[in-house]
């Protein structure tokens, strides 16, 4: 579904003329109480009646069918003016009321549409989703995918970290008791996770895929490894500040990289696809901005604060030209609300993508470095959203709570 912003002048029968749908269809997907009185800037799901069409098997319900299309029943019932109790019959041709964005490639995230969390697979252009655990995510588990896209990470059940073939469903649990925010990162070559283990000292460790062997690097946490796949940058605070540091993946050569001199930890530490650059929030949660800072000359640069000075969880583009992030607004039904908001590598205003994301949730780009990923807050529960440079952004889940997404560039499993 479309997510628009009314502007002066707009009436539902306007905005259904404009996007080839009905008031009806508006309506259900809303749930406005009133249809007559439209707020200037209230956001609006539209339900498009577009080419998809479904026969119906003697075995299906319009229940059954919505959750395969990731749809409500209400908004389906309302595509094709069925009545409760939602009575269809064998042969009859279902319209599927739903929007599909363009892209390539494979979305990793975490649902609980069947009453706990999860992860599930699809394509940007499949509403159909797959579930790939079963009763072993966390609300808090955010996926990551293996750089060669074969297998998918998350801190799980047990507070251990897990990995998942999304192909094959073989689930393993590398190692317990980590923190159930624990920062972690996949090597380049897929073969090992690097991860920081939070004690009275936190301790950065790197864990074998195959193998499970574990290795103590040295102290700190928010770890990242540099494409070579033999040195790693990381957070520590072992000078009394907080700074990021780079060391070689034996333990040696440890060269610091930010100068800062404030009081403050520095989190949310991302490193660019080259290694050239890495962005990172600090001082805090109460205020919170992104800074970037280049690896070789460690010049740094701030980027454009957000309405509330609560900037979250930057993401570089795949091409490394754009840093995207979530800068917190007062919006939204729950008093928050984010801004997703692009620079370039320096740190300079590209573009504000849209106004609907959730407070501090997560983002990530698609393979092709235009479109974002994330997850909107219109309604109760937050719904994962595309949107680019140009366009509409694009609601693409209605089921449950869906959130915490990754995207690969490598093709999902059939469904």
């Amino acid at each position: 579904m479309y997510i628009y912003t009314v502007e002066r002048g707009d009436t539902l029968f306007l905005i259904a003329r404009r996007f080839r749908t009905t008031v009806d269809l508006i309506v259900a997907a809303n749930r406005l109480p009133d249809p007559n009185r439209l707020l200037v800037g209230e956001k609006l799901l539209i339900p498009v009646l577009g080419p998809i069409r479904v026969k119906v098997q003697p075995s299906d319900s319009l229940w059954a069918i919505s959750q395969r299309f990731d749809v409500s029943i209400e908004v389906l019932a309302t595509a094709n003016i069925i009545r409760p109790p939602y009575t269809i019959f064998p042969n009859q041709v279902l319209v599927i009321p739903i929007v599909l964005p363009q892209g390539m490639g494979c979305i990793a995230w975490v649902s609980n549409r069947t009453g706990r969390p999860d992860i599930y697979v699809r394509t940007p252009q499949d509403q159909r989703a797959r579930r790939i655990t079963f009763n072993l995510a966390l609300e808090s588990s955010v996926p990551a995918w293996s750089p060669n896209g074969n297998l998918i990470a998350f801190i799980g059940r047990g507070n251990a970290l897990w990995i998942v073939d999304p192909r094959t469903l073989n689930a393993v649990r590398l190692i317990e008791n980590l923190q159930i925010f624990t920062h972690f990162d996949w090597s380049p070559n897929s073969t090992a996770i690097a991860f920081s283990r939070r004690e009275i000292v936190p301790a950065i460790i790197t864990i074998e895929i195959a193998t499970g062997q574990t290795q103590f690097i040295t102290e700190g946490t928010e770890v990242n490894y540099l494409p070579d796949g033999r040195r790693i940058l990381f957070e520590s605070s072992r000078t009394g500040l907080s700074q990021l540091y780079i060391i070689n993946a034996d333990g040696t050569g440890l060269r610091q990289v930010t100068r800062n001199t404030e009081g403050g930890v520095i989190q949310s530490v991302v490193l660019s696809s080259d290694g050239s650059r890495a962005a990172y929030t600090f001082p805090g949660v109460s205020i919170s901005m992104v800074k970037i800072v280049d690896l070789a000359t460690r010049e740094e640069f701030e980027t454009p604060a957000g309405p509330l000075g609560r900037d979250f969880n930057p993401v570089w583009s795949l091409n490394g030209l754009y840093l995207a992030y979530n800068a917190s607004t007062e919006e939204g039904p729950a008093g928050l609300r984010g801004i997703i908001r692009v620079v370039d590598a320096n740190g300079t205003f590209v573009q504000d993508l849209t106004d609907t994301a959730c407070f501090g949730d997560q983002l990530t780009w698609g393979p092709n470095s235009t479109r974002v990923l994330y997850s909107n807050c219109l309604m109760v529960h937050p719904q994962l959203s595309v949107v680019g440079f140009t366009g509409l952004p694009i609601q693409i889940t209605s089921l449950g709570g869906n959130e915490n997404p990754d995207w690969t560039s490598v093709n999902c499993p059939p469904v």
